[in-house]
C-alpha cells in the first residue's frame, strides 16, 4: 500500500513540475511577443529569421513558436508537442486580433500529460497541462 502511494505521488510530483515548465514557456513567448522584433506583428516575416516567400510565413511562427519549443526542451519535455489554444475557428484570424491589442498580448500553452491509469479509466489517458501569461507590450 506504502508502494502506491508513492507511485501516485511521483506522478503528481512530475504533474506539478510539468505546470510549472509549462508556465515558464509561456512566459518566455509572451516575453518574446511583447518586446517585438523588427517589423514586429504577426503580418508579415522579417528576414534573415524566416522566409517572407513561404505561404502563411509570420512572425509568430518565427520567433514566439521557436522560444516556447526551445524552453520546453531544455527542461527535459518534447517542444514539438505543445500546443497554442485558439478558440474554434482560424488560427491566423486569432492571431491577428490578439496582436492588435495595443496595450497587451497574451499566449496560451496546452502541453499533453499521460496519466499511468489502467483500462477502467480510458477517458483519463491523457490531461492537458496549460498555461496564460499575458505581458505589457515593450516590457
Amino acid at each position: 500500500m506504502l508502494f502506491l502511494m508513492l507511485v501516485g505521488v511521483v506522478f503528481i510530483a512530475q504533474g506539478f513540475n510539468l505546470q510549472v515548465v509549462v508556465s515558464g514557456a509561456a512566459y518566455e513567448g509572451a516575453k518574446v511577443w511583447a518586446k517585438g522584433q523588427p517589423g514586429s506583428g504577426i503580418d508579415h516575416c522579417t528576414p534573415p529569421d524566416c522566409d517572407p516567400n513561404v505561404d502563411g510565413a509570420n512572425n509568430f511562427e518565427a520567433y514566439v513558436v521557436p522560444a516556447v519549443k526551445r524552453y520546453l526542451r531544455t527542461n527535459g519535455y518534447d517542444g514539438e508537442q505543445v500546443r497554442f489554444f485558439t478558440p474554434a475557428g482560424s488560427y491566423q484570424n486569432f492571431l491577428e486580433v490578439r496582436d492588435r491589442a495595443r496595450e497587451a498580448v497574451q499566449l496560451d500553452v496546452l502541453y499533453p500529460y499521460r496519466l499511468p491509469v489502467g483500462s477502467f479509466a480510458e477517458g483519463y489517458k491523457q490531461i492537458w497541462i496549460g498555461a496564460s501569461v499575458t505581458m505589457k507590450r515593450g516590457s
